[in-house]
């Protein structure tokens, strides 16, 4: 078995993942992880670069680089999607067999630190401080309510995926405003310097976050 099929063979499905991150940055993360894989670089130091990246994206930003600066959030995406590649890929080896959480826990800090701070930014940059600000608080709204829902309903996962059935029917995939979908739409108003389409961000970030006050308004 060559070493992308025994990587994809690791990957989370659209049922887990979500349509976004499953179908367009997972088929390309396999060909990062194996290149990681045989520099032998540890799923922690792919964390690292991937929040190197995020802060790179914010001087390019600066720079008014804004096509490089869109491209390279997505490329942020891609290394997230590989760290955990490489970490499942070396536990199977026994390379490195201890299952801990602390990978999970720099990927998720380090990623929202760096992906609230584009945010700011990009709106700082594009001359209008205030639509980075309520984007901003808008995404560290969605985070918030997300955790705090996450330790305070056990079932959360299966209470969203019944609200989508209702939506959508029966699903193979998740559909929700999720951290892939999040990055794509935030590279894209990068990419063409756009502040409407960042607000528009902003405001999916806000209805997201009052939505979901809702879903959970009977547990």
């Amino acid at each position: 078995m060559s070493l992308y099929r025994e990587i994809k063979g690791f990957q989370k499905g659209p049922e887990k993942s979500g349509y976004v991150m499953y179908y367009v940055y997972r088929q390309v993360s396999p060909f990062f992880s194996a290149l990681f894989i045989n520099l032998e670089f540890s799923a922690n130091f792919i964390t690292f670069l991937s929040m190197l990246s995020d802060f790179l994206v914010i001087y390019l930003m600066y720079a008014q680089q804004w096509i490089p600066a869109g491209i390279l959030i997505n490329l942020v995406m891609i290394l997230d999607c590989s760290d955990g590649e490489v970490a499942r890929y070396y536990k199977s080896k026994e390379k490195n067999p201890k299952d801990t959480k602390y990978g999970s826990y720099l990927d998720v800090t380090l990623g929202t630190i760096g992906f609230t701070l584009i945010v700011f930014f990009a709106g700082y940059f594009l001359k209008n401080m205030w639509i980075g600000l309520f984007s901003m608080f808008g995404l560290f709204m969605v985070i918030l309510t997300s955790q705090t829902a996450e330790i305070t309903f056990p079932q959360k996962k299966e209470i969203a995926k019944k609200f989508e059935e209702n939506l959508f029917g029966k699903l193979k995939g998740r559909i929700g405003f999720q951290c892939a979908t999040q990055r794509l739409l935030v590279s894209i108003a990068v990419l063409f310097a756009s502040l409407s389409i960042l607000l528009l961000f902003g405001i999916l970030c806000h209805a997201f976050y009052i939505l979901k006050f809702w879903v959970y308004r009977n547990q």
